[in-house]
């Protein structure tokens, strides 16, 4: 038995309808597993990270479990410490956490330290482990849809870096994979698409399955800290993330081959995101 957690996040819930498609014994949790629609054949638990009395029943004949913590504050990786405690007491034998890829280029952004320190707990866990560290992922663009769908523009921060973006799909094959075979344990394995795009060639791509220019306007970090703090989104979470594109245009542009390489087929492009999401854009 699979437990993902995160099972309706990106990643997530594209892992458990993979699992379930392939016959693959697969327990997803969520906070609310009464709100969530998984595939026939998945069995929704309810389970928190802040909530450790929650996962003994969630591990309960649980072999291997995918670990997507909700987020990291001052306190450090408490939901990584609460899950190895309780996986280790359930007999799990593999954790397969999602990581960040700034991790194994040195990043020092909070984000990037979070997960860092998460990896340690699952690393010195004592259990199997394996390590997955996508770079951009292209549902990002999700956070420009309202502009392009009102105005065919795309806001983006100066600086923003050149992305090697993965789609949340093929980080989800790669875990499937890295689940239900052997041979990838003690690993950590970096995940990027197949091209590396611009802010500029990002839009043109939406632009061209739109069948319209989307035209690209360049913010100060100044006038996007602005914004945000007019939509009420802005403070440290705001602040880390631009740190994090600060600091990844110094690699966020490398091309990993693993998803090529664990898979055996090419990553999915942004096109393919695009198409399957242009009702976002309007």
């Amino acid at each position: 038995m699979i437990l993902v957690t995160g099972a309706t996040g990106n990643v997530g819930s594209e892992l458990v309808t993979r699992l379930a498609a392939a016959g693959v014994p697969v327990r997803a949790m969520t906070r609310s597993p009464e709100k969530a629609g998984f595939p026939a054949g998945v069995e929704a638990v309810a389970g928190d990270f802040d909530k450790p009395g929650t996962l003994p029943a969630a591990l309960a004949g649980v072999d291997r479990v995918f670990v997507v913590p909700p987020g990291y504050g001052p306190e450090g990786p408490v939901q990584e410490r609460a899950l190895v405690a309780a996986a280790r007491e359930a007999g799990v034998e593999h954790l397969v956490k999602l990581s960040t890829s700034g991790v194994g280029f040195g990043a020092t952004d909070p984000l990037t330290s979070g997960h860092r320190q998460g990896e340690q707990v699952v690393q010195e866990s004592g259990l199997a482990w394996t390590v997955l560290r996508p770079g951009t992922f292209m549902a990002n663009l999700y956070g420009y849809a309202g502009t392009i769908g009102k105005e065919r523009t795309m806001y983006v921060t100066e600086g923003d870096p050149v992305s090697a973006m993965i789609h949340p799909r093929d980080i989800a094959s790669v875990a499937a994979e890295v689940l239900t075979t052997s041979g990838h344990e003690g690993r950590a394995y970096t995940l990027t698409g197949g091209e590396a795009l611009s802010p500029h060639r990002q839009a043109e791509i939406v632009g061209e399955a739109l069948g319209q220019e989307v035209t690209v306007v360049e913010r100060t970090e100044a006038e996007t800290q602005a914004e945000f703090d007019r939509l009420g989104w802005g403070g440290p979470r705001l602040e880390a993330l631009l740190e994090l594109k600060r600091q990844s245009t110094a690699w966020d542009w490398k091309i990993s081959e693993s998803v090529e390489q664990i898979t055996e087929r090419p990553p999915l492009t942004l096109r393919h995101w695009v198409d399957e999401n242009l009702h976002l854009f309007g």
